[in-house]
């Protein structure tokens, strides 16, 4: 059988009908060629790329490879850290670098990145019941009611509480406090989900560490049922979000997620003491944040 080298010129009709969505068989087909010499030629391209892209920026990817890890070193924080150190050393965009890895160009895998892709949602009309507002007590108040300046994050001492829960069918679980304005993280061990349990176990957590109170939100969980007597005995308001609608307390999704990657879903927190959840707060608290600027969580907390 007689084998012919492909022209540049079947080479660009190769990529223009690829890139209209054709299949392999089917371009082959059209240019009268087999689809394994269409197959070996798109995979020669490939590995020609990544080659090229290893020696321009050899010096980047070592960087990379060595100092990335999704739990508190973000790929937009190696970026931004090797451009301070190496100045004039070739380097990519961190949208560039997410381009290599969703193209399979690195050795850095889309599941290993600290976000990974969000699923599209079906749009639903309609708004998800009603607010509830307990006028015999002022202290709870629906979110509807929280100040606008609250929303400004320009504040400190305006909490949102969650609960992360472990193993099923275990009673031990943990509270996570944030701060809106400068994300600081705390975590609480909470062997019952008791509303009175939780309720003072928060109190005590909150006066034992001298946190900064000014408001607290939070969903509208069973554990979370007596936290209005905490707030009334801080002296501040308590709002409650709406019924599923988890959006109304992002920053503490957020830092929930972050938690997560220390402590997967699914694994049991029966054996996680305090102090190991004091690590994981610290270990957040000081990683780099690219919402401030690379500073963290603790020196924003100084500079206010």
């Amino acid at each position: 059988m007689n084998y012919k080298q492909l022209t540049e010129k079947k080479k660009v009709e190769i990529d223009i009908l690829l890139k209209q969505g054709l299949s392999m068989r089917m371009v082959a087909k059209i240019l009268n060629i087999s689809h394994s010499t269409i197959s070996r030629y798109k995979a020669n391209k490939y590995r020609k790329r990544k080659i090229d892209i290893n020696k321009k920026y050899v010096v980047f990817l070592k960087y990379l490879y060595d100092h990335y890890d999704r739990r508190h070193k973000s790929i937009e924080v190696c970026v931004y850290l090797f451009k301070k150190k190496y100045i004039y050393a070739p380097s990519v965009s961190v949208k560039q670098v997410y381009n290599w890895i969703n193209n399979g160009k690195l050795e850095i895998s889309r599941e290993q990145t600290c976000y990974k892709k969000r699923r599209k949602k079906s749009s639903k009309s309609g708004m998800m019941g009603h607010f509830l507002w307990n006028l015999d007590n002022k202290t709870v108040l629906p979110i509807s009611l929280r100040p606008k300046h609250i929303e400004n994050r320009n504040e400190i001492g305006h909490l949102e509480i969650d609960s992360i829960v472990g193993k099923r069918n275990e009673y031990d679980s943990l509270i996570s406090i944030v701060d809106r304005c400068t994300r600081k993280l705390w975590l609480i061990k909470a062997e019952y989900t008791h509303q009175h349990y939780i309720n003072n176990l928060i109190y005590n957590y909150i006066i034992k560490n001298e946190i900064v109170v000014k408001s607290i939100t939070v969903d509208n969980g069973l554990e979370f049922g007596a936290l209005g007597i905490a707030a009334k005995r801080l002296g501040v308001k308590l709002y409650k979000c709406d019924p599923y609608c988890s959006f109304q307390r992002g920053t503490n999704e957020r830092m929930n997620a972050m938690v997560r990657r220390y402590i997967p879903k699914g694994e049991s927190l029966k054996l996680k003491p305090q102090i190991y959840l004091d690590d994981i707060c610290f270990n957040i608290n000081t990683m780099p944040r690219k919402i401030f600027g690379f500073k963290s969580s603790c020196e924003m907390e100084m500079s206010l």
